[in-house]
């Protein structure tokens, strides 16, 4: 048996359902007493669901380019210099690395 659905292939058709903290934050009362600051990636008060998110975009980018849905969450990703990129794979990885599963 096949873990993909055999009417779509394995094709990303729609958006990826991957959000970032002010979409949480919108969506839920989830952050309403959060000490995170779900608009920002990197500093002190930075939300881990958005260092994540960038971080998931950055290293998926080539498959996510080919979904017209993402092209504006990647135009946005583009927009970081390459300091910001690397900061925010660094965080990304120790969040990552903090997680015992």
């Amino acid at each position: 048996s096949s873990d993909v659905c055999s009417s779509d292939l394995g094709r990303m058709a729609i958006k990826p359902y991957v959000a970032y903290g002010r979409y949480i934050q919108k969506m839920s009362n989830y952050c309403a007493h959060c000490r995170f600051d779900p608009g920002s990636a990197l500093g002190e008060k930075a939300c881990p669901i958005t260092t994540l998110y960038w971080e998931f975009l950055s290293r998926h980018r080539d498959l996510l380019k080919e979904n017209p849905r993402m092209s504006l969450s990647l135009t946005h990703l583009e927009r970081f210099d390459a300091d910001t990129s690397a900061q925010i794979h660094q965080k990304a990885d120790i969040y990552r690395s903090s997680i015992s599963l």
